[in-house]
Parts: C-alpha cells; sequence; structure tokens
C-alpha cells in the first residue's frame, strides 16, 4: 500500500527534543538548515497552493547529500514554481539554478505508480557553501492530510530556524500531532474567517547516528497535520478517530469483493473435502499461493483503494491492497469472514489518539477462526499459513469493518522460540587443515533470514555461508535444503568447509578457533556519552555445538574456561571440555533479548556483547606431544 507522497513518513517516538536556544549548532553537524519555512493556503477542501523555502549551509563534504534537491508529484499535485542559488563563504553568489535544470524521474520499485520526482543533483567544490531552495507546489482533487513540519530531514544536521504556517477553512481547522518537539502550535481565527494554525522552532541540535538506536524517523522532532474533514477524489471522510477513518476506508472496499461464477464454483469444489474452517483457509491460502504473484500498483485513490476481485482473477497479480481484498472475497464464498487490516512495516506503534492515512504502508488481512486468529500476508503466501513474520510481529494495526477501523496489535513471538542451532563436526589435520561437517537449522525469524538462500544460485549460496564463517578463503560446498513449511517454519541447511587455514601453526603449538560461525557478531564500541536510547528490535537464540577431532600428534595445552555471562540484555553460556572420545566438545548458547533500554544502560550493554565477543573469538591451544623417550 502507497499513499499521496503529499505525506511525509508517519512513526512513533519516545525519544524527545526541546528548544535549544544556546546550543551550538555546529557541534556533531555536517550541515545547518539556516532557515526552513512551509506555507500553505488551502483554497477549499481539495485544493491548496503550498510554498516552501529552505536555505541549508554544508559545513564539510560529510553534509553533501544535502545538497541536493528533491520534489516528488503526482496525479494529485505538480510543481509551478523553483529557484535555487549557492553562496560561498563570503556571501557571494556561485551558483543559480534555474527550473528548466531540474530532471525528471517516473522510476519506482512499482509497476505502475501515479508518482514522479524533480531532483537536481549540486555536488559542492568546496565548503562551506549556503543553498537556497523555493519551490511552490499546487495540490488538486483531494487533501488526506497535510505536509508534515520536519525541520530536520537526516542525521548530523542542525537547525536555526524554522516555521510552518497553514491556513484552512474555518469551519474545518485542521488535527495536530506534535512529536519529539516542545513547541507551541498556535490556532487561530483570521479576518476573512479561515484558521491560521503556525509553528515555529528555533536552535534543534544535530542528532548524532549511534549502534542500535531508535531508527532516524523515531527521533526526528516534527508535527503532523491533517484536516479534521477531508475530500479526497470524489469521496469524504474524517480524521476524528481511527474509527471515521476506518469507516471512509471501508467504503473504498464496496463492490471491490465480486468473483465470477466460475471462480465460486471452483473454490466450493476445492472447499468440498475440508473439514474445518482452518482447512478452509489453508485452500485459499495454497490458491493465491499457486494463481497470483505480488506487483507494486499504486494507482486509483492516492493507493489507497484495492482494485477489484476479479480483476486480480483475471490478471493473476496484485499489490497487498488488491491480494488481501482477493482472498478476503473467496474466504466470503466459503463462508469464512474476514478483515481488510492495514498495518505499517516500518513503524510498531501507531498513534492512538491521531488517526493519518501515512502512519501505515501495507495490508494484510485477519482471519478470526473458533480456536485461533489467522493473519494472512497475502504479497507473500509463500510464507507458511499462520506465519507471523518480522516485519509486522508486534506492530499495531487497523482492522476495516462496516463500523469502522478498530486499533488492534499482533502477536509476537518470545525470543527464545527465534532459533539457529549450527552442529558442527570439525577434522583437524596437524598442519592446521580442516574438513567441516555443518548442519544448520533456523527458525522463524532467523528462518525468515535464510529461507531466501534457496532462491539464488549456487555460486551466490556458498558466498552467502562464507559470509558469516571467520575463516579465509574457506571452501563451502555440499550444500542442501530442508524446509518445513509450518506455522513455525523451519530451515535446515547442511553443508561442508574445506579451510586450509582453520589452525594457527606456530612452533610446536597450534592455535585453533573455537567458534567459527559468529563473523557478523557485533560488538558496539563505546564512543563518548550516550545521547540516545537503546533499541534491540530483535531477539533470538543462538546454540553451537561444535566437536574438534585433535589431529594425531598433538595435545591440549590451553582450553578457554567456562563462561556464565547474564544481564537484562540476555545470557550466554560457554563450555570448552575434553569428551571420552578425546574430542574437544564446544557449547555455546546465546539468548538475545529484544526491548527498549535507557541510554544510562549502554555501557553494560556494551560490555555484555564485549564479553560475548570475546567467548566467541576465543582459542584453543594445542601443542606437539613430546616423543616418549627411551
Amino acid at each position: 500500500m502507497k499513499i499521496n507522497k503529499l505525506f511525509f513518513c508517519l512513526l512513533s517516538a519516545t525519544y524527545c527534543f526541546g528548544l535549544h536556544a544556546q546550543t551550538d549548532l555546529r557541534t556533531n553537524a555536517y550541515s545547518i538548515v539556516q532557515d526552513a519555512s512551509t506555507d500553505i493556503v488551502c483554497t477549499s477542501p481539495t485544493d491548496a497552493v503550498q510554498k516552501e523555502k529552505r536555505v541549508i549551509e554544508i559545513l564539510n563534504d560529510k553534509g553533501k547529500e544535502n545538497a541536493n534537491f528533491v520534489c516528488s508529484c503526482d496525479r494529485f499535485s505538480s510543481l509551478r514554481k523553483f529557484s535555487g542559488e549557492v553562496r560561498d563563504a563570503s556571501g557571494n553568489v556561485i551558483r543559480k539554478i534555474k527550473k528548466s535544470e531540474l530532471k525528471i524521474t517516473e522510476y519506482s520499485a512499482e509497476l505502475a505508480s501515479d508518482n514522479y520526482y524533480y531532483f537536481f543533483e549540486y555536488i559542492p567544490s568546496r565548503y562551506p557553501v549556503t543553498i537556497t531552495y523555493e519551490w511552490e507546489v499546487k495540490h488538486n482533487d483531494g487533501l488526506i492530510g497535510f505536509p508534515s513540519f520536519v525541520p530536520q530531514t537526516n542525521y548530523n544536521q542542525s537547525v536555526a530556524q524554522a516555521s510552518y504556517r497553514i491556513v484552512t477553512p474555518g469551519d474545518n481547522s485542521c488535527l495536530y500531532r506534535t512529536i519529539n518537539m516542545q513547541t507551541e502550535v498556535s490556532q487561530q481565527q483570521t479576518a476573512d474567517g479561515n484558521c491560521l494554525t503556525e509553528a515555529k522552532v528555533q536552535s534543534l541540535p544535530a542528532i548524532n547516528k549511534e549502534p542500535y538506536s531508535p531508527s532516524l524517523s523515531d527521533v526526528l522532532p516534527r508535527i503532523y497535520f491533517v484536516p479534521r474533514n477531508f475530500s479526497f477524489e470524489k469521496t469524504q471522510g474524517s480524521m476524528e478517530s481511527w474509527k471515521s477513518f476506518g469507516e471512509w476506508q471501508y467504503r473504498l472496499l464496496e463492490g471491490r469483493d465480486l468473483l465470477p461464477p466460475a471462480l465460486k464454483e471452483e473454490l466450493q469444489k476445492r472447499a468440498a473435502a475440508c473439514k474445518t474452517p482452518y482447512e478452509k483457509v489453508a485452500t485459499v491460502y495454497q490458491l493465491l499461493e499457486s494463481t497470483t504473484r505480488y506487483v507494486s500498483i499504486q494507482l486509483g485513490i492516492g493507493g489507497l483503494q484495492p482494485a477489484p476481485a476479479a480483476d486480480v482473477h483475471r490478471t493473476g497479480f496484485g499489490d497487498c491492497k488488491a491480494l488481501s481484498n482477493y482472498a478476503r472475497a473467496m474466504l466470503a464464498e466459503l463462508g469464512i469472514p474476514s478483515f481488510y487490516t492495514v498495518i505499517s512495516t516500518d513503524n510498531k506503534r501507531l498513534l492512538a489518539d491521531f488517526a493519518s492515512a501515512n502512519q501505515n504502508n501495507h495490508v494484510i488481512l485477519q482471519v478470526p477462526l473458533p480456536n485461533d486468529t489467522l493473519w494472512l500476508e497475502c504479497t507473500s503466501p509463500d510464507l507458511p499459513l499462520g506465519y507471523v513474520h518480522h516485519s509486522i510481529a508486534g506492530h499495531d494495526a487497523l482492522l476495516i469493518n462496516p463500523d469502522g477501523g478498530t486499533l488492534c496489535r499482533l502477536p509476537i513471538y518470545p525470543d527464545s522460540l527465534h532459533t539457529q542451532v549450527n552442529n558442527a563436526i570439525v577434522s583437524l589435520l596437524p598442519d592446521g587443515n580442516a574438513k567441516i561437517e555443518v548442519t544448520q537449522s533456523s527458525r522463524l525469524f532467523q528462518y525468515e533470514d535464510n529461507v531466501g538462500i534457496k532462491n539464488v544460485e549456487p555460486a551466490r549460496q556458498k558466498d552467502w555461508l562464507r559470509s558469516g564463517i571467520s575463516l579465509v578463503q574457506a571452501k563451502v560446498d555440499g550444500i542442501r535444503f530442508k524446509e518445513t513449511k509450518q506455522k513455525d517454519p523451519q530451515l535446515d541447511i547442511s553443508y561442508t568447509i574445506e579451510s586450509e587455514q582453520y589452525g594457527n601453526r606456530t612452533g610446536k603449538r597450534l592455535f585453533i578457533p573455537v567458534n567459527v560461525f559468529h563473523k557478523s557478531f557485533y560488538n558496539p564500541s563505546n564512543q563518548g556519552e550516550r545521547t540516545q536510547d537503546i533499541q534491540i528490535n530483535y531477539g533470538y537464540l543462538d546454540t553451537d555445538s561444535i566437536s574438534i577431532r585433535i589431529p594425531e600428534g598433538y595435545e591440549i595445552e590451553s582450553l578457554p574456561k567456562t563462561a556464565d555471562i547474564e544481564s537484562k540484555f540476555g545470557k550466554f553460556h560457554a563450555s570448552v571440555t575434553l569428551g571420552e572420545d578425546k574430542n574437544i566438545h564446544i557449547v555455546h548458547r546465546l539468548l538475545f533479548y529484544h526491548g527498549d533500554y535507557p541510554k544510562d544502560d549502554y555501557a553494560g550493554f556494551s560490555e555484555f556483547r564485549k564479553n560475548v565477543a570475546t567467548q566467541y573469538g576465543a582459542k584453543i591451544i594445542l601443542k606437539k606431544s613430546e616423543a616418549p623417550s627411551e
């Protein structure tokens, strides 16, 4: 699902910024927005003129991407005016930019879209430079939302001052919601009876990018605006609440669930042998998988209305809206009720007391069964039926029904169920060469991360596996897969590794790694004072069982000690022992928790990751056996 580009992306947030009149705007800054203004006049419920000015100082090469201009338009909007100029550090104009110099592209990831972009790329030859862009956009045929007030657009960008002004009809004032910004929003009636809404900010400090911090869109200071009542391409609706917005959304579905008689007959025939509602849902899901494919089509009412079910049946393709609506229609034919559900794959939380179309970007289907509630991802029916994938698990969503919209929350799996188990047997030779037999089993989110390996060519499969192994010039071969497609899906991969540098021989000693399967384990460094909270989006359980056959003529000199590490961020266990079979047996078990933590916990978080990384990177020392004396 896609929305009118009149919007910026809406995301929930928890980190607060205030006004910083005394802030040094150059601290952590690559660019400074010296002045930004947005001035919007709504001439009717369906039309508006948006005037923008942005003066930005580019301080160094790291901020050069902020020198570019981009303006998105679609069938509801058009760029009417544009001008730009560049000044050097002394204030001298060194470049004028005309509208005729802008490039236009209609490229997008969608098969069909109404969107197109004006852009201009400017690469400074020296720094600092100050660039001024001024432009005007005309919006027509409907206003379901207004541009957001987002003074900062990137990391390491500070703001000297910015303002936002919007005039709306007096009988339809705009609603607003402030996020991460401590500033007053004023609303007053103008002399001609319209409603004037204004907001201003000064001295916003640059946001420094930090590891394991909330995403940029979660921490940006911003204000969202929507019309209380809207008119959008000959439809009318209300943003008073999610319930009222859902009523409008439901009306977009009316008449779009009609199926051709031949398909109805096919559905009834397939369902004749089904004994339970679940089996009927599985039948529809299998039919969806075998007869349709996903393409992104952003035409129609701002990308918010699905194509008719009959069209999807005829063409064999559709976007998330169309495929979900198609599945809903087929389930209804079999007497199974389901609910069209809008959701975001980006932000987990919706603003419960502030409705807007652009808080969501995707559509799925809820199927409430007597003993379970299924969530159908209709754009990817190759995923197991009932599996809630990582991009939507635990996210807020809006159920669309005849009575309006109802907020709900999707389930999320416990961290301990996202497992990956590596079982490896290492045959080590005296020169440090080794052959390793590996079986890897991944479940749930870790299954989801790895299942794509089946669909790439063999050479890339080897690269995929090699990228996670801490061995130089490892040769991967003999790859085999076994996929278990169930509600808790699992992928088993077996393969072999050959390495000529598994052990490092120095004199009489052979230094060998304890665990080569966690090359990508990231240990963040503690760089100065932490400014943002910690956000861990992905919890999991990794278990490694490794058996190393000691080469002939060597004996153990040193083994890492058993370790148990526990903190609020997870648990780790490590044991390295000599078994009765004279092999070295290694067990590593890491349970890592997802969650949000205060920034004051960062030192402890970094220490936990460091200690785990140390265990993964430990060495076993073997030495040549002494020859028996005669």
